[in-house]
């Protein structure tokens, strides 16, 4: 079973040291009009937000926070270790507000913040790479990103964001049955549409479908956090209904 604590705190620590290696004025090519301090005051805030709500337990407003004096690295070194302490400090089964329709539990934010942190990693060594391999994020986080923290992404960007996203208006992303497999971890998916305004049905089963898009877990994650182009992924079968799934606007 993944750590989602542990995961977090390495990951953190990278993110760290690439706010620590990179200049704050450098551009975040994933984020446009963001430079690596604006990424850095957003992912900061966002620890703190989810320090305060799993304090709490209550739905929380995202604080507004000055742009620090200090250097960047160490501010975020401390923001993520007050949120490490608020998850130490509330038993992850204890009921806690958050903003998906499922998992209304502390445990929520551990996973949530993990791979907030692990895809702003990447945009924070893409901001540090040449222009190579800044178009190559795969190249960038070898090793970095584990297989199962990759994998476990792309369950949440299922099950948390195609709900949140449709009930925020967007297109649903999912209108014919696909499958979807992680070739090095061995996770399968299968998305089913169900009834019209309701998020698909997702379940961890084999892949199948009128398409079935494989890649591995890395791939398929950033692919849909739109840090990667589909174009690396292997389509089977229908590449339309592949494509609605992989052209919509499944996360934030």
């Amino acid at each position: 079973m993944l750590d989602h604590l542990a995961e977090f705190e390495r990951t953190a620590a990278e993110l760290a040291a690439a706010f620590e290696a990179v200049p704050p004025t450098a551009v975040v090519p994933s984020c446009p009009g963001w430079t690596l301090a604006d990424l850095a005051l957003h992912v900061g805030a966002g620890e703190r937000w989810a320090a305060a709500i799993l304090l709490s337990s209550q739905r929380q407003r995202v604080p507004d926070v000055l742009r620090t004096t200090i250097s960047w690295s160490d501010w975020y070194a401390g923001t993520s270790a007050a949120l490490v302490a608020a998850i130490k400090a509330v038993d992850p089964e204890e009921p806690c507000w958050n903003f998906s329709p499922v998992q209304q539990f502390a445990g929520f934010w551990t996973r949530r913040r993990l791979h907030e942190t692990a895809i702003h990693l990447v945009d924070a060594l893409q901001a540090g790479a040449g222009p190579a391999l800044a178009a190559d994020p795969d190249t960038l986080v070898d090793g970095v990103i584990r297989p199962a923290v990759a994998a476990d992404g792309v369950d949440e960007v299922f099950t948390v964001f195609l709900p949140r996203m449709l009930a925020r208006g967007h297109p649903p992303a999912v209108t014919r049955q696909v499958g979807v497999r992680a070739v090095d971890t061995g996770d399968e998916w299968t998305l089913t549409p169900v009834a019209e305004g309701e998020p698909p049905r997702a379940e961890r089963s084999v892949a199948m479908g009128e398409a079935v898009i494989e890649g591995t877990a890395l791939e398929l994650d950033l692919c849909l956090w739109k840090r990667l182009p589909a174009g690396v992924l292997t389509v089977t079968g229908d590449l339309r209904a592949a494509a609605g799934l992989l052209d919509a606007r499944v996360t934030p």
